[in-house]
Protein backbone atom coordinates (compact mmCIF):
# COMPACT_ATOMS: atom_id res chain seq x y z
CA UNK A 1 0.00 0.00 0.00
CA UNK A 2 1.41 3.37 -1.00
CA UNK A 3 0.40 6.63 0.67
CA UNK A 4 1.48 9.79 -1.17
CA UNK A 5 1.57 13.46 -0.17
CA UNK A 6 4.73 14.77 -1.80
CA UNK A 7 7.45 15.16 -0.74
CA UNK A 8 6.26 12.43 1.68
CA UNK A 9 5.61 8.79 0.89
CA UNK A 10 4.75 5.74 3.01
CA UNK A 11 5.04 2.18 1.66
CA UNK A 12 3.90 -0.96 3.44
CA UNK A 13 2.26 -4.31 2.87
CA UNK A 14 -1.37 -5.07 3.72
CA UNK A 15 -0.25 -6.52 7.08
CA UNK A 16 0.55 -3.01 8.33
CA UNK A 17 3.92 -3.89 9.86
CA UNK A 18 6.91 -2.16 8.30
CA UNK A 19 9.70 -4.71 8.60
CA UNK A 20 12.45 -2.85 6.76
CA UNK A 21 12.45 -5.27 3.86
CA UNK A 22 12.20 -4.14 0.26
CA UNK A 23 10.84 -0.64 -0.24
CA UNK A 24 8.84 -0.52 3.01
CA UNK A 25 9.10 2.66 5.05
CA UNK A 26 8.44 6.38 5.38
CA UNK A 27 10.20 8.59 2.83
CA UNK A 28 10.72 12.31 2.50
CA UNK A 29 12.24 13.84 -0.63
CA UNK A 30 13.56 10.45 -1.76
CA UNK A 31 15.20 9.42 1.53
CA UNK A 32 13.87 6.64 3.76
CA UNK A 33 13.51 8.18 7.22
CA UNK A 34 11.97 5.10 8.84
CA UNK A 35 12.34 1.58 7.50
CA UNK A 36 10.93 -0.42 10.40
CA UNK A 37 7.84 0.14 12.54
CA UNK A 38 6.63 -3.09 14.14
CA UNK A 39 3.96 -3.25 16.85
CA UNK A 40 3.65 -6.10 19.34
CA UNK A 41 1.06 -6.39 22.10
CA UNK A 42 1.65 -8.80 24.97
CA UNK A 43 4.70 -10.06 23.06
CA UNK A 44 2.73 -10.94 19.92
CA UNK A 45 2.12 -9.39 16.55
CA UNK A 46 -1.56 -8.56 15.91
CA UNK A 47 -3.32 -10.75 13.34
CA UNK A 48 -4.00 -8.53 10.31
CA UNK A 49 -7.70 -8.54 9.42
CA UNK A 50 -8.16 -5.39 7.33
CA UNK A 51 -6.12 -2.92 5.32
CA UNK A 52 -7.46 -0.15 3.14
CA UNK A 53 -6.58 3.21 1.71
CA UNK A 54 -8.57 5.96 3.45
CA UNK A 55 -7.30 8.67 1.08
CA UNK A 56 -4.34 9.07 -1.28
CA UNK A 57 -2.12 10.05 1.65
CA UNK A 58 -3.52 7.71 4.33
CA UNK A 59 -3.98 3.99 5.03
CA UNK A 60 -5.77 2.19 7.86
CA UNK A 61 -4.72 -1.21 9.19
CA UNK A 62 -6.69 -3.30 11.68
CA UNK A 63 -5.37 -6.30 13.60
CA UNK A 64 -6.71 -8.38 16.45
CA UNK A 65 -5.36 -10.35 19.41
CA UNK A 66 -6.71 -12.85 21.91
CA UNK A 67 -4.93 -12.02 25.13
CA UNK A 68 -7.38 -12.82 27.92
CA UNK A 69 -6.07 -15.69 30.05
CA UNK A 70 -9.66 -16.81 30.64
CA UNK A 71 -10.45 -17.31 26.94
CA UNK A 72 -13.89 -15.69 27.27
CA UNK A 73 -15.44 -16.69 23.95
CA UNK A 74 -14.39 -16.99 20.33
CA UNK A 75 -13.87 -13.28 19.59
CA UNK A 76 -10.58 -11.41 20.02
CA UNK A 77 -10.09 -9.28 23.13
CA UNK A 78 -8.05 -6.49 21.59
CA UNK A 79 -8.28 -4.57 18.34
CA UNK A 80 -5.19 -2.69 17.16
CA UNK A 81 -5.90 0.09 14.68
CA UNK A 82 -3.09 1.86 12.87
CA UNK A 83 -3.59 4.94 10.72
CA UNK A 84 -0.50 5.73 8.66
CA UNK A 85 -0.03 9.00 6.77
CA UNK A 86 2.42 9.99 4.05
CA UNK A 87 3.53 12.99 6.14
CA UNK A 88 5.36 10.55 8.43
CA UNK A 89 2.81 10.28 11.23
CA UNK A 90 1.13 7.16 12.51
CA UNK A 91 -1.55 6.76 15.16
CA UNK A 92 -1.77 3.42 16.97
CA UNK A 93 -5.00 2.82 18.91
CA UNK A 94 -5.81 -0.22 21.06
CA UNK A 95 -9.39 -1.10 21.99
CA UNK A 96 -10.35 -3.79 24.46
CA UNK A 97 -13.52 -5.87 24.20
CA UNK A 98 -12.57 -7.93 27.25
CA UNK A 99 -15.19 -8.07 30.02
CA UNK A 100 -12.48 -7.21 32.56
CA UNK A 101 -9.59 -4.71 32.65
CA UNK A 102 -6.44 -5.72 30.76
CA UNK A 103 -2.90 -4.60 31.48
CA UNK A 104 -0.71 -5.34 28.46
CA UNK A 105 2.78 -4.35 27.36
CA UNK A 106 2.88 -2.60 23.98
CA UNK A 107 6.14 -2.60 22.04
CA UNK A 108 6.91 -0.42 19.02
CA UNK A 109 10.20 -1.39 17.35
CA UNK A 110 11.65 1.28 15.07
CA UNK A 111 14.65 1.42 12.79
CA UNK A 112 16.11 3.12 9.75
CA UNK A 113 18.99 2.98 7.31
CA UNK A 114 18.47 6.58 6.04
CA UNK A 115 19.01 5.25 2.53
CA UNK A 116 18.14 7.00 -0.73
CA UNK A 117 15.24 5.53 -2.69
CA UNK A 118 17.53 4.80 -5.67
CA UNK A 119 19.91 2.76 -3.52
CA UNK A 120 17.01 0.83 -1.95
CA UNK A 121 15.50 0.06 -5.38
CA UNK A 122 18.90 -1.22 -6.53
CA UNK A 123 19.19 -3.47 -3.44
CA UNK A 124 21.89 -1.38 -1.73
CA UNK A 125 20.01 0.02 1.27
CA UNK A 126 22.73 -0.62 3.82
CA UNK A 127 22.50 -1.74 7.45
CA UNK A 128 20.12 -0.38 10.05
CA UNK A 129 21.67 2.52 11.98
CA UNK A 130 21.91 2.69 15.77
CA UNK A 131 19.48 5.10 17.44
CA UNK A 132 20.10 7.68 20.15
CA UNK A 133 17.42 8.26 22.78
CA UNK A 134 16.21 11.84 23.06
CA UNK A 135 13.31 13.36 25.03
CA UNK A 136 10.32 11.09 24.27
CA UNK A 137 11.72 9.46 21.14
CA UNK A 138 14.64 8.25 19.06
CA UNK A 139 17.08 9.96 16.71
CA UNK A 140 19.26 8.56 13.91
CA UNK A 141 21.94 10.31 11.87
CA UNK A 142 24.64 9.71 9.33
CA UNK A 143 26.57 11.96 6.97
CA UNK A 144 24.08 14.31 5.30
CA UNK A 145 20.94 12.75 6.79
CA UNK A 146 19.01 12.55 10.05
CA UNK A 147 15.62 11.45 11.31
CA UNK A 148 13.77 11.46 14.60
CA UNK A 149 10.64 9.86 16.03
CA UNK A 150 8.62 11.11 18.99
CA UNK A 151 5.70 9.60 20.87
CA UNK A 152 2.58 11.38 22.11
CA UNK A 153 1.74 11.10 24.91
CA UNK A 154 5.35 10.79 26.09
Amino acid sequence: MICVALPGLAISTERGQQTGSGLEGFYRAGRRLLSRCQVRVAGREPLAVQARMVAADRARFVGTLRVSPRGDGPDPDVVVERTRCADGTERITLRSAAPHPLRLPVEVALGTDLADLGAIAAGRAGPELPADVHACGLRWSRAGARASVTAEPP
